[in-house]
């Protein structure tokens, strides 16, 4: 696929890109700040453009492109603010014009970014995929707008990974993102049964940052936080669950590659943040985080032991501890839970069937249950 064109056009609320292709693409679009910038991934594409004449007073400043990887590329459209995309639409091919992606945009607030990250898919079929929005509002607001008990605890369920990020992909040819994904709603309904409040990281097949995750736990002021993984390993005779804390330090070499290969999902979106650290390093010195981190081991522990006691094969009995980016939120007992490995044949089967799923979540469900027994 070819990109001929990228034309920008100024109107008196908006400004518009149009994308003209060699033939027709889904796509991605979404926006970044520092920088501020448009993202759009679509299939991997060779550049034919030519000369972009950019109108008087647009707020864009560059466009830069290239490969994702895995049949995939990325055009970056960089603005001079903060901006807000208000449609991003397909035009198929037609009266001798190409194939066009149409992206409008509008002029925002840091404020606003901050409080909304919107993403949206489209396909040149013409139909919008408004995939997810995820607000992150004052807690209190959102218990007085619905009425909300403060007593009941808030879960947050992060399923690991989405959208153009796999994670492993099982000797099946299961996904991993899918099976967290199913058994992170399988636990969410198990919660709210049992009289839980519940919020989830993602609840579609949608890419999500991995500090974008950790701002939505803290914004939304969980209790509890569990991210949801399926691992992969070199040795496919290796099963079991596994249970994981935040650590400086890495409790072993596997954990220490483990907790590299999951804080690589956002360099697959091409967002790196591992450098962002400023806001945990503050919550560390406080004392408070000791104690966070004292229950975050606890709840390690009792997930280990529930889910051993009710069939979930665990790969041992202890719990591994590294610097998962994801676990980062650090005013809240967070843990990682690897439910099995998907290089293992019979593993991967398990983790395909629903009935498994829900027997996993159960588990899940009732380690929480023993955890807010105990604080």
């Amino acid at each position: 696929m070819d990109i001929t064109s990228v034309r920008f056009g100024v109107h008196d609320n908006k400004e518009r890109v149009v994308i003209e292709l060699s033939k027709a693409s889904q796509f991605r679009a979404f926006v970044l700040q520092s920088p501020n910038r448009i993202i759009v991934d679509m299939a991997d594409f060779n550049w034919k453009v030519g000369n972009m004449d950019r109108p008087q007073g647009t707020m864009v400043k560059d466009v830069r492109f290239g490969a994702l990887g895995a049949g995939k590329g990325r055009l970056v459209i960089e603005t001079s603010v903060p901006v807000m995309i208000k449609t991003a639409f397909p035009i198929a091919k037609a009266s001798g014009l190409p194939d066009r992606i149409v992206i409008d945009f509008a002029k925002t607030t840091d404020a606003v970014m901050k409080e909304t990250t919107t993403q949206t898919l489209g396909n040149m079929s013409g139909n919008i995929k408004s995939d997810t929005e995820l607000e992150f509002k004052n807690k209190s607001e959102l218990q007085k707008k619905s009425g909300q008990n403060n007593s009941r605890k808030l879960i947050i369920i992060d399923p690991g990974h989405g959208g153009q990020d796999p994670g492993a992909i099982g000797v099946n040819g299961a996904h991993e993102k899918n099976i967290t994904l199913a058994v992170g709603l399988e636990l969410k309904k198990q919660l709210e049964r049992a009289g839980y409040r519940v919020e989830m990281t993602r609840s579609t097949d949608v890419f999500i940052p991995l500090g974008q995750r950790v701002k939505f736990a803290r914004k939304k002021g969980g209790d509890l936080f569990m991210s949801l993984h399926a691992d992969s390993i070199g040795r496919s005779n290796v099963t079991g669950a596994s249970v994981y804390t935040l650590s400086d330090k890495a409790s072993d070499k596997e954990t220490e590659k483990l907790a590299e290969r999951e804080n690589k999902s956002d360099i697959i979106a091409g967002i790196d943040l591992s450098h962002q650290e400023e806001d945990v390093a503050d919550i560390l010195l406080d004392l408070a985080a000791r104690d966070t981190m004292n229950q975050s081991r606890y709840l390690a522990k009792t997930v280990i032991t529930t889910l051993d006691d009710n069939n979930v094969k665990v790969l041992d009995r202890k719990f591994r501890s590294a610097g998962f980016a994801v676990l980062k939120a650090m005013d809240i007992p967070s843990i990682l839970v690897e439910m099995g490995y998907l290089t293992n044949k019979a593993e991967a089967a398990k983790l395909s069937n629903a009935s498994y799923r829900q027997q996993v979540a159960s588990a899940l469900k009732a380690s929480i249950d023993k955890y807010f027994q105990k604080n």
